[in-house]
C-alpha cells in the first residue's frame, strides 16, 4: 500500500484523460498505473491488472515523484553513443593513421585506439564504441597484411621486377612512405 503522503501527490492529476491523450502506449500504461493507485489499488494489484510487476509500478511511481507526469515517458539517458564530437571526427582520424605509420609493422587494435581516444580526445569509449566510432569514420577496419619492420623495400622491388608479367603485387600502402 502507498503512503498517504505520495497518495496525495497522486490527487491532482486526472490520469485517466491523460492517458486517453497519450499516443505512446508504455507512457499511457503507466499513467493508467497511477490512476489505479490513485484509486487506492496496492501495487501488486495494479500490476496484476496491467500484466507487469509491481516493481515496475513502484518503478514508474518513484519516476512520478521525482519528476511528476513529464518523468513517465521513461529513463533519461545520461550517457551518450557518440562521445567525440563532431569537430574532432577529422583530428581523430589523421590520429589513428599517424599511429599506424608510427607503429612500423604489424596492425593497430581497437584497445590501441581506445587508449588513444582517451589520452589524446579524454573520452572513454567500450571496445565496441571504438569499432563503431571507425566505421563512422569511414575507416576500414580489416587491413591488409602489415609490412614487417625489417622489410627492405628496395629488395622487394627487385624481387617484383622479376615476376610474370600480371602477376599479383603486394605492395606496401603509399600514406604511410
Amino acid at each position: 500500500m502507498l503512503s498517504q503522503q505520495i497518495i496525495d501527490q497522486l490527487q491532482p492529476y486526472d490520469f485517466d484523460r491523460l492517458a486517453r491523450k497519450e499516443s505512446d502506449g508504455r507512457r499511457r500504461l503507466r499513467l493508467i498505473a497511477l490512476a489505479h493507485l490513485k484509486e487506492g489499488k496496492s501495487c501488486s494489484e495494479v500490476g496484476a491488472a496491467l500484466r507487469v510487476s509491481r516493481h515496475a509500478v513502484m518503478r514508474w511511481v518513484q519516476w512520478f515523484i521525482a519528476g511528476g507526469v513529464a518523468r513517465l515517458a521513461g529513463m533519461p539517458h545520461d550517457w551518450s553513443t557518440q562521445r567525440l564530437a563532431k569537430g574532432q571526427e577529422e583530428a581523430c582520424r589523421q590520429a589513428v593513421e599517424q599511429l599506424q605509420c608510427e607503429r612500423g609493422g604489424g596492425r593497430v587494435r581497437g584497445k590501441d585506439i581506445r587508449q588513444l581516444l582517451d589520452r589524446q580526445f579524454g573520452v572513454a569509449y567500450s571496445l565496441n564504441g571504438v569499432y563503431d566510432l571507425m566505421k563512422r569514420l569511414g575507416m576500414v577496419w580489416i587491413s591488409a597484411r602489415a609490412v614487417s619492420p625489417s622489410a627492405d623495400p628496395v629488395a622487394q622491388a627487385e624481387f617484383k621486377k622479376k615476376l610474370r608479367p600480371g602477376s599479383r603485387s603486394n605492395a606496401a600502402p603509399e600514406h604511410c612512405a
